[in-house]
């Protein structure tokens, strides 16, 4: 599966290679929205990670830019804070699933999987 994952915290990108890429995902990174943004306009995902906090433009953009440049492209939010209006703001833009962090592997390979 090739993902594109959205997240300004090296620690997280770092663990996401080390769990995704052992699986055999393709992955591409993005620090932030604009990157991010760009990724999509030069190539095609199967999926979508991002966080939501972060500078400048938040992941709620980032969903929204992507909803606009990959529509059918499902999404995977990943946050440290996964609080009821962040799952309404998710669930009106399209949000597939959630992961809370801090994540296990098993626990983001799960939600991978359930997309």
């Amino acid at each position: 599966m090739k993902i594109l994952i959205v997240d300004d915290d090296p620690i997280i990108i770092l663990s996401c290679r080390r769990i995704l890429e052992a699986e055999g995902h393709e992955l591409r990174v993005a620090n932030t929205v604009d990157e991010g943004e760009s990724f999509l306009v030069e190539e095609s995902f199967d999926l979508m990670i991002t966080d939501i906090k972060m500078p400048g433009a938040d992941g709620f953009e980032m969903i929204r830019r992507a909803g606009k440049a990959r529509p059918e492209m499902p999404v995977l939010v990943m946050t440290g804070y996964l609080m009821q209006e962040t799952l309404d703001e998710g669930a009106s833009l399209g949000v597939t699933d959630y992961i809370a962090k801090p994540f296990t592997p098993d626990e983001l390979l799960r939600a991978i999987e359930g997309v």
